[in-house]
């Protein structure tokens, strides 16, 4: 290996000037990403902070981007995230997320923990990644060289890491035998060749993938051999069915939910949320109940099924150990089932509910998440026993998470330190020393919009949610990064045929009247209106052997990265008024029940204005946002208005209409907003985040 480009312990400590000297002597032909990016990068980015931008930043970029880089940009704005997985070496995060309209795909990015930047994308045109449904939907295999995801809720595709290009492998095995719920075992028939969301999960050495589902003669999931550039399905060689007998017959059971691969590579471990056993003479009214099996890969049977599992429930990472229950917590034996340790009898305090159970990354220690109603905390098990518990003082835990990946407390590398995430204020976040006792380190405000925590490499903390994502320095509790990707209040995605790349997907910043649209290519052009470079300039970052983010900025004014102007919009204004003014007939002599019949449809109006143009040609000012604020005497003075309003918590649901009708509980939108309960003719105001006056875009200038 040859040796580094420069002296890195100099290089970090050196002075400004001797920063300049010792650049100028380096051997960028022996640079190494990997191990000279890092510090190369930290020390630039003080000098920029003491003296600005200056013309060494110019010059190490020219350098170490001829060594092969290309641009990415991290995005304003995306759909949903949907599943969350730290890289094994702990400095990166992959995401996979919806688009901003669901029928066009979705994508799987990777975050650079240092900087919290993107650094590789691989976008899906047409297929959907990942899942809410159920946690592990996206893993790294053990080396972090490839990144598998589940495709469109049946297929998994695995792509080379860090590569930016789309799954070379896929598995597709499910379709043939069913789906898992339980209702489905019993009429098969109703979900034949329609597939499912598989569970699944690499083998230690990589070589082969086991993949949860229903199969031949009561199979309960199979081996798949992984080989890049292959694509197997239920009749591919080399593919092995595990029988799952149990004491030597068939055990009936349910494929699981959740799996991994133990170290030694010899066994299967997991749960099943829903288990459904069929013995001859069950009572057909039977209720699914949670369960845990072991299966041997050699024979391909259950070595047990526990069926006295109780949610929630978690394996240590090395399948040795199972946590579970809800009221008291148990420990059993991950190998054999049996029962280990009543954790509860260990615990000074009633325990009222379990919310989660989250081991440390060498499987010694166990955080129990307790919410206890008016005292939730953390109690700490090592070895069984109890060390220490964390006391919340009345402070209630943070949100869920939908994926399941991430949870609400996590431990750093070592075992010596945990995150919690918490409510108050909004989002916050606690950091704890714990031993023999639990120590408060330090209080992260500001993780609004949070329901999910990893503790990275480097110190860093990772927190996400369903639109937001933010990494924190565990040593001083400032933000790295932190940003929403969800579309501002007012907005949604600008009409298609504005963009004037209609070949590509568009990327958009909103301006006072209107958008501008950006395109930000692989060699370093960025294609920008003037009045928006300042948003877009921090978000793009070069890619270094696609895993390191170097800032654009830096190389402004180099051949590797240069402004252009946007390009003509090929874009005619509509011709026809934004605003139509429509009355409402009201007969001479109108009778009650008449009356009546016509406020029902139309509301009280005589006349008012119903936006002629599509939802996209509109913004909104959001005057008012969910809570009491949307209330009848609020929204009365915008009765006969157009109104834009975003429904629900989820997804991308929003309505453009008149405002006809103002009540106590709700509203009386023309044309009714396009979701909500039918049985009702009034939208609620719970089912509504935020509404406002609508207004008409100014089109892009042709």
């Amino acid at each position: 290996m040859t040796g580094p480009f420069a002296n890195l312990s100099l290089l970090v400590h050196c002075s400004d000037a001797e920063l300049e000297t010792l650049v100028e002597q380096a051997d960028f032909g022996a640079f190494v990403a990997s191990r000279d990016l890092p510090p190369l990068r930290e020390r630039l980015l003080r000098l920029e902070r003491e003296r600005g931008l200056t013309e060494l930043h110019r010059r190490v970029s020219d350098k170490v981007l001829a060594t092969g880089a290309r641009l990415v940009e991290t995005p304003r704005y995306i759909g949903m995230q949907r599943c969350f997985a730290l890289s094994p070496d702990g400095r990166h995060l992959a995401i996979a997320s919806n688009r901003l309209e669901e029928s066009h795909g979705g994508d799987v990015r990777i975050w650079e923990l240092a900087t919290g930047r993107v650094v590789d994308a691989v976008g899906f045109e047409t297929t959907l990644v990942g899942s809410t449904r159920e946690p592990s939907c996206l893993q790294w295999s053990p080396s972090g060289e490839w990144l598998g995801v589940v495709l469109d809720q049946v297929v998994i595709g695995v792509m080379r890491a860090f590569a930016g290009t789309l799954p070379s492998f896929t598995a597709d095995v499910t379709r043939r035998w069913g789906s898992p719920p339980a209702w489905s075992v019993i009429n098969p028939a109703h979900v034949a060749n329609k597939g499912h969301l598989p569970a699944w999960c690499w083998s230690p050495d990589e070589t082969r993938l086991f993949i949860s589902t229903p199969g031949p003669d009561g199979a309960l999931g199979c081996v798949v051999p992984f080989k890049e550039g292959s694509r197997v399905d239920e009749d591919s060689e080399g593919l092995r069915w595990c029988p799952a007998r149990l004491d030597g017959q068939p055990s009936k059971s349910r494929p699981h939910t959740w799996v991994r691969w133990s170290p030694d590579g010899s066994r299967i471990h997991g749960y099943c949320k829903d288990e459904f056993v069929l013995e001859p003479g069950a009572a057909s009214t039977q209720e699914p109940h949670p369960s845990a099996s072991v299966i041997d890969l050699r024979s391909g049977d259950l070595e047990y099924r526990f069926d006295e599992l109780k949610l929630p429930v978690a394996f240590s990472p090395d399948g040795a150990h199972l946590a579970y229950g809800k009221e008291p917590p148990r420990l059993a034996n991950g190998h054999t089932g049996q029962a280990v340790a009543d954790l509860g009898k260990h615990a000074k305090v009633r325990i009222h509910a379990i919310e989660e159970y989250v081991w440390s990354r060498d499987g010694q220690r166990l955080a129990v998440l307790i919410n206890g109603y008016e005292f939730p905390q953390v109690l700490i098990f090592e070895a069984g026993k109890l060390l220490c518990h964390v006391d919340l003082k009345r402070r209630s835990f943070g949100p869920a998470s939908r994926s399941g990946d991430l949870g609400r407390w996590a431990w750093s590398p070592d075992g010596s330190m945990g995150a919690c995430l918490l409510r108050e204020g909004g989002g916050a976040i606690e950091l704890w020393k714990v031993g023999s006792s639990a120590k408060l380190l330090r209080r992260i405000e500001g993780a609004r919009g949070i329901d999910g925590l990893a503790w990275g490499a480097d110190d860093t903390l990772v927190g996400t949610g369903h639109h937001d994502i933010a990494f924190w320095d565990v040593n001083t509790g400032q933000p790295r990064f932190q940003t929403s990707l969800e579309l501002e209040p007012g907005r949604v995605p600008p009409p298609s045929d504005w963009n004037p790349w209609p070949d590509e997907d568009a990327r958009f910043i909103p301006t006072a009247r209107g958008w501008d649209f950006t395109r930000a290519q692989a060699d370093g052009t960025v294609e920008c209106p003037p009045g928006s470079r300042e948003k877009l300039e921090p978000r793009l970052m070069f890619s270094v052997a696609g895993r390191h983010a170097w800032p654009w900025r830096w190389a402004e004014g180099t051949r590797h990265a240069r402004w252009e102007d946007a390009a003509p919009w090929p874009v005619t204004p509509p011709a026809e008024a934004p605003f139509e003014e429509r009355h409402v007939p009201v007969p001479e002599g109108e009778t009650l029940a008449a009356r009546d019949a016509r406020h029902a449809k139309w509301g009280f109006l005589k006349q008012y204005n119903a936006p002629t143009w599509p939802l996209d040609h509109y913004r909104a000012e959001p005057v008012f946002t969910h809570g009491p604020a949307i209330n009848r005497d609020n929204l009365k003075p915008y009765l006969g208005q157009g109104v834009m309003l975003r429904q629900t918590q989820y997804g991308t649901w929003y309505a453009l209409g008149a405002l006809l009708e103002v009540t106590d509980e709700g509203i009386l939108l023309h044309p009714r907003a396009p979701i909500g309960s039918y049985r009702e003719r009034l939208l609620s105001f719970r089912d509504i985040l935020w509404i406002g006056p609508a207004v008409p875009l100014e089109t892009p200038e042709g």
